[in-house]
């Protein structure tokens, strides 16, 4: 039959007899045909070529969705996707009690391998798509050379060392055949592919990272090498080494990569010029276009040419092909074809092929990896980097994934690879990646170089004129306030504010390269076009706020394209880098204005998890806004804005008080500071609540001219017996204040906050006692969260203040 997929049993037992020492395989088809069903059937439906189909499939979607849910505590889902199919299914097809192989015939396994084969063309497809080659090309330096040809080499070092060891000590009887299958492997082993490095990055949630960037970089240049290789083996030296004889090869080649390029490029492009832009794709156009796909990879499985598809699809550009793709093909090809695909490669291994030979390839596969690990941490400990994250860097360029698996198959069709060499290599890669991938999370923390360093808060910025911002932009839904924010910090000529408007946006291919940049550097790449428009309107209003201050607000525009689950790190990275003082974030929760008034919108979970994630990590001090004013309305002549800020005593509540500062400067803000005491006086109260005061005082002072009549802020002190009083002060406050900033961390046993968490529940934890509650539906003015620099002590600092307590004093 030729196929390795049909075993010896399996003929045996599909089989109608035998002749001549041959097995005599004939089948009916008959797709018409009414079946008795399962139970009538011998306890298996073995004429109802469906009904196995079914069967089949529906066993090792199991078995895969299951190892993935044991082995989630690893937080591997691509591999563990792979372990399940290839590992686990191969096992039970080489269990000689079990024998699955009576459960697949040779016709199912057609079917099955054909399904895989479309998903996984489909897959690659879509990964090559995803994949913006600028970016990373631009990220190519030095280190990004050296790091990566460095791991190669030794790895191949390493692993020819032990190629001669086995021969020299007589391990195995080394054939010629299997010399080849061992080179192969070498060169497998020390390559690192991008497709592979993005899905295990993505897995790891730090794709965005410095090290997840620079392992990208690498593993591209790696795979662009290896094409080039290839394509100079296969198709530039054959004509010239055989002196223009061997030419016939070769001009197919050549005209198939020019059909692509030159014929099927430019209609795939006709056809999305006729996609409206923010459009959607007509079902007609997406035909057409995967029509077009399924020719060049048929046309490249008949010239051996898989991977044409990759490189057909790195030509196109990702908008909206990545949407559209993965909005109709995603969810059956990751769910359904990516499972097939690894349980036909790992019903093709057999475990009780491995004999005493396999030691010599496994310690010739060890010994490469160990090469390939050596050689990237001391060539990234040669250029700077801290050893753990070296480490990290060597574990992510060793690990294997889906290409590999390919790269195998293929080999062991082309009888490169015997079944031994290549169950070995299978499970050999699989297990060290699962193994050792979840090591890189221990070794390596994108943000724990910030917790170390000492950054200064909002109030000691604002003191020495230092103080700078980072206005974060989910949605232009968050744009009026933030814009009315900037305004209220009034900055001068003598104190100019640096603001730094930073756009997130989502990422959800497996291969699209993150990007963090100044926005003028990107903002023409595809894949902001159908957000170009969104992105013009901010660029427009921050210039009107430029131009309202007289230039004293200097912004500069970011864009940070990331998951979700890594877009922390871009965040909490410009922070660092850009030395801010403030972060400010929008609250996931949106209000929006209609005529008849004020809507809550469900908010993003997502979003509220990148939030809790900057609270947790960043480098400074950090706002939630939760805007609830009407987004027409601004700071005007005749209107003035009034500020609260409630202040109880600790870290936190220091830098709410610090933006005192910058508010009450402007001539149409109007800052109150409402101090809350305690009517139950304890020993020391005394001490602290004169410390509070001249705290509170030292900010008070005359207003610019020509407010010069005014102060820049007013004080009440209002003692409250419990969490009660605190709410309906805040309650009575509706109407008359538009913004209440309050801190994050509060001693929850303070008498002002007695009652308002007495269970330890909150629906907004993130927000701190005093957020939450001014979050809940009760309250219609705009609030800001303020926390200072993240310390794991912080609350208990504010417990050590002791309860806030003194006597009545209005002024």
């Amino acid at each position: 039959m030729g196929m390795a997929l049909i075993t010896e049993q399996a003929l045996k037992w599909w089989s109608l007899g035998a002749w001549n020492g041959t097995q005599i395989l004939c089948e009916k088809i008959n797709t018409q045909k009414v079946y008795k069903g399962f139970w009538e059937n011998h306890l298996y439906p073995r004429h109802s070529y469906s009904s196995i189909l079914l069967c089949n499939l529906a066993i090792i979607l199991s078995v895969t969705w299951v190892t993935w849910f044991l082995l989630k505590p690893l937080r591997m889902a691509f591999t563990s996707q792979m372990i399940g199919g290839v590992i686990v299914m191969g096992i039970l097809f080489s269990n000689r009690g079990f024998e699955y192989h009576t459960l697949l015939p040779p016709t199912v396994t057609f079917i099955l391998k054909t399904m895989s084969f479309i998903g996984f063309i489909f897959h690659l497809f879509m990964l090559g798509v995803e994949t913006n080659m600028t970016v990373i090309i631009r990220r190519l330096e030095k280190k990004s050379i050296a790091i990566g040809f460095s791991g190669c080499i030794i790895s191949l070092l390493f692993s020819i060392a032990a190629f001669l060891t086995t021969k020299i000590f007589k391990f195995s009887k080394v054939e010629h055949q299997m010399s080849d299958g061992i080179i192969s492997l070498m060169c497998l082993n020390a390559q690192s592919f991008f497709m592979v490095t993005c899905n295990n990055l993505n897995d790891l949630g730090i794709s965005n990272s410095d090290i997840g960037r620079l392992a990208s970089t690498i593993s591209l240049l790696l795979d662009l090498l290896v094409m080039v290789t290839n394509f100079t083996k296969y198709v530039i030296l054959p004509p010239i080494v055989s002196m223009g004889k061997d030419v016939r090869n070769s001009a197919i080649i050549l005209g198939y990569y020019a059909l692509i390029f030159l014929v099927f490029r430019p209609l795939v492009m006709m056809v999305l010029r006729y996609t409206p832009q923010g459009g959607t794709m007509k079902n007609t156009h997406f035909m057409f276009i995967f029509l077009i796909v399924m020719f060049v990879a048929g046309l490249g499985e008949v010239l051996d040419e898989m991977f044409a598809v990759f490189l057909f699809a790195l030509s196109l550009p990702e908008y909206p092909l990545s949407s559209v793709f993965s909005e109709k093909l995603d969810a059956i090809t990751s769910a359904v074809f990516f499972p097939v695909y690894c349980a036909v490669q790992g019903l093709q291994t057999n475990v009780y092929s491995l004999t005493k030979r396999s030691l010599q390839f496994e310690f010739i596969l060890i010994l490469g990896y160990v090469g390939k690990f050596v050689g990237t941490t001391f060539s990234a400990c040669l250029f700077g980097f801290p050893l753990w994250n070296s480490m990290a860097l060597a574990l992510i360029l060793c690990s294997k994934g889906l290409l590999d698996i390919v790269s195998l198959g293929m080999w062991r069709d082309q009888k490169l690879l015997d079944i031994e060499e290549y169950t070995l290599a299978m499970f050999h890669f699989l297990i060290l990646t699962g193994g050792l991938m979840p090591l890189v999370r221990r070794l390596y923390e994108p943000l724990s170089q910030y917790t170390s360093v000492f950054r200064q808060s909002v109030a000691e910025s604002t003191s020495n004129g230092t103080f700078q911002t980072i206005v974060c932009l989910y949605k232009e839904e968050n744009l009026p306030g933030t814009l009315r924010l900037i305004e209220a910090f009034n900055p001068t000529r003598t104190r100019p504010i640096p603001v730094i408007a930073l756009q997130l946006m989502p990422l959800f291919g497996r291969c699209t390269v993150p990007i963090m940049a100044p926005l003028d550097q990107v903002k023409s790449l595809p894949i902001f076009r159908p957000k170009l428009a969104y992105l013009n309107r901010v660029v427009e209003a921050f210039l009107n706020l430029e131009r309202e201050s007289k230039g004293y607000t200097r912004v500069k525009h970011y864009i940070a394209l990331a998951s979700l689950e890594g877009m922390h790190n871009d965040v909490c990275a410009l922070a660092y880098e850009k030395d801010v003082s403030l972060l400010i974030l929008p609250f996931h929760m949106n209000v929006q204005w209609t005529k008849v008034g004020k809507i809550v919108e469900d908010g993003s979970l997502s979003i509220r998890e990148v939030n809790k994630m900057v609270l947790e990590k960043a480098p400074c001090s950090v706002g939630i806004l939760l805007d609830r004013a009407n987004p027409f309305q601004g700071l005007g002549d005749s209107y003035a804005y009034q500020v609260a800020i409630i202040f109880l005593g600790g870290p936190d509540d220091k830098d709410a008080l610090a933006l005192t500062s910058l508010f009450g400067t402007h001539p149409h803000v109007k800052v109150v500071v409402v101090w809350l005491k305690s009517s139950i006086k304890d020993e020391g109260d005394d001490a602290i609540e004169a410390l509070n005061y001249e705290l509170i005082t030292s900010y008070k002072a005359p207003k610019p001219p020509p407010n010069d009549n005014d102060t820049t802020m007013k004080l009440k002190e209002v003692v409250v017996n419990d969490g009660a009083d605190t709410t309906n002060l805040l309650l009575s406050m509706n109407g008359v204040v538009d913004l209440v900033v309050v801190g994050r961390h509060h001693d929850p046993t303070c008498v002002p906050l007695y009652g308002l968490s007495l269970d330890g529940w909150r629906e907004y934890p993130e927000l701190g006692i005093l957020g939450d509650l001014l979050a809940t539906p009760d309250f219609g003015f705009s609030v800001l969260v303020v926390q200072q620099e993240p310390k794991d002590d912080v609350v208990g600092a504010v417990k050590s203040t002791g309860k806030f307590n003194s006597n009545i004093e209005d002024e």
